[in-house]
């Protein structure tokens, strides 16, 4: 499994806060990649789900082994954001 920073844009990287919460979990192993948008073709329905945080502007977002997931909140208001929430399904 890779890990949450093999899978983040540059753009982590190079405007996100230092102290934001996704910055600790760079080296936990994602489980899942999921995606908001788009319409599931048959066998790929697994791909898609809605983002579990309040953020609207989340279209891609990881499920990671440890239960939080990490968005890519794209706001076009703003810079982007990367949330964090408690994964779908899992206990906080």
């Amino acid at each position: 499994m890779p890990a949450l920073r093999q899978l983040l844009p540059p753009r982590f990287f190079e405007d996100s806060a230092p102290d934001a919460a996704a910055r600790g979990l760079l080296d936990v192993p994602v489980t899942a990649v999921k995606l908001t948008t788009g319409a599931p073709c048959d066998g790929h329905t697994e791909l898609f789900a809605p983002w579990p945080g309040p953020e609207a502007h989340v279209r891609e977002w990881f499920m990671l082994a440890n239960g939080k997931a990490v968005g890519i909140n794209e706001d076009p208001a703003g810079p982007w954001t990367f949330p964090v929430a408690d994964a779908p399904g899992r206990s906080p």
